[in-house]
């Protein structure tokens, strides 16, 4: 992949965050309900399409042992800088050259796991507030990856926190994108306030201020043709970042009118979220094979490669962004995940290679039709993740429980979509 070198000013920055109405006139923060009177936005501009149905085909006693392993990893240690932390699994990621062991944190899967936890389980919305002020005080505030929370590391022997423990390889600090991260970030202040109706910790200083900033951070990295690149490093506009940076859009619209008062950002915000979308449709779909490409840059979607060809293929349906005709996100899905039958059935195996499960196909199976993938793969996790002596293993992590806890039924009432 092709990498360009851009620096990262302040400047640009105070470009984007005036562009979605995160300051005033002055550079500060506008207050809610400040600013010209405007009607609110009706509920359709703000709304995203939901692509298909969740709940049903997750057991009950599966759901509350993923609850309860979603509370396992989410760290409670008052007064502790480690506090509200929402752990990658919780065996550790890394030992250093003392034998210490850290456990990763990654807000991009942490965050996707918490939207879902808030629909599924209301009553672990502390939680996600705790979550919400640790990625505050954990974002860079200022500089290269300001808006961005970068990954980090817990000690287990006593919670201290770090961006780079010793002796840990590869790049660091990192982040695997900027753009997914920060709207990422908007998603769970959205599903935060949808579930509790609470805007006190949206309003916290420290946490409206990460908000804007991550909102800020995503406008900086559109490009004229209306994508994100990934990182203002690193010249690529991916398709699952796309449709997840335009429900990050709708997200962070919802907010600024439900939480600040402020109509015209969100109307802003909806702007840019069909802005992407519409870009989506044009520059991501394959026209020839009736697919999407995983990223601009790159050729003809090529279905013997899981990751990132055919798992792509289920993002727009999972996020509700059609293609340029009614259906044809649903059968981009049906056409890549034709090639993984018989004895590289996905269902069956996880074909990935890296070995990691991938539960968002079988929600894809489930948005198409094809239940009976879901329910194979949903059998197989179970089998896998609920064992005694050891539930779920790696390779298990957070953001999994995203897409299982989609294919599960709420505990108890959820307001907000799913």
């Amino acid at each position: 992949m092709a990498r360009v070198s851009l620096v990262w000013q302040a400047g640009l920055l105070a470009v984007a965050m005036s562009a979605v109405g995160c300051s005033g006139g002055d550079g500060a923060v506008a207050p809610p309900g400040s600013g010209p009177e405007a009607a609110p936005l009706q509920a359709a501009a703000l709304d995203t399409v939901r692509a298909c149905p969740g709940g049903g085909l997750v057991d009950a006693a599966f759901r509350d042992a993923a609850l309860a392993m979603f509370r396992q990893l989410a760290v409670q240690a008052p007064g502790r800088d480690a506090h509200g932390a929402v752990r990658m699994h919780w065996t550790p990621g890394h030992r250093d050259l003392q034998g210490q062991a850290w456990y990763q944190v990654q807000a991009y899967q942490a965050n996707l796991s918490v939207v879902q936890v808030l629909r599924t389980d209301p009553t672990l919305a502390p939680l996600a507030a705790d979550w919400l002020r640790w990625q505050a005080r954990h974002m860079r505030a200022v500089g290269q990856g300001q808006g961005v929370v970068f990954d980090h590391w817990l000690r287990a022997a006593d919670l201290q926190v770090a961006a780079c423990p010793p002796a840990l390889a590869g790049p660091c600090p990192f982040v695997d994108s900027y753009d997914s991260t920060a709207a990422s970030m908007l998603m769970v202040a959205d599903s935060y306030h949808a579930v509790t109706g609470d805007v006190a910790v949206l309003r916290e200083a420290a946490v409206q201020a990460a908000l804007r900033a991550s909102a800020a951070t995503v406008a900086a990295l559109h490009q004229a043709d209306g994508l994100t690149w990934a990182k203002p490093d690193y010249s690529v506009a991916y398709l699952m970042d796309a449709v997840e940076v335009a429900a990050g859009w709708r997200a962070w619209a919802r907010v600024q009118q439900a939480a600040y008062g402020d109509t015209a950002g969100a109307a802003r915000s909806v702007a840019m979220a069909q802005r992407t979308e519409d870009a989506t449709r044009a520059l991501l779909w394959h026209a020839p094979s009736q697919t999407w490409r995983h990223a601009v840059q790159a050729g003809a979607p090529d279905f013997s490669r899981w990751y990132a060809d055919t798992v792509a293929q289920a993002w727009p349906l999972l996020w509700g962004v059609e293609g340029p005709r009614s259906g044809d996100a649903a059968n981009a899905w049906r056409r890549a995940s034709a090639r993984w039958l018989g004895a590289d059935d996905w269902s069956r195996r996880n074909v990935d290679a890296a070995g990691f499960w991938w539960p968002a196909a079988a929600v894809a199976a489930q948005c198409v039709g094809d239940t009976a993938s879901a329910r194979a793969w949903i059998a197989r996790a179970r089998d896998a993740w609920l064992r005694p002596e050891q539930p779920f293993p790696w390779t298990f992590h957070v953001g999994d429980l995203r897409w299982l806890l989609w294919m599960a039924d709420p505990r108890g009432a959820v307001s907000g979509r799913r």
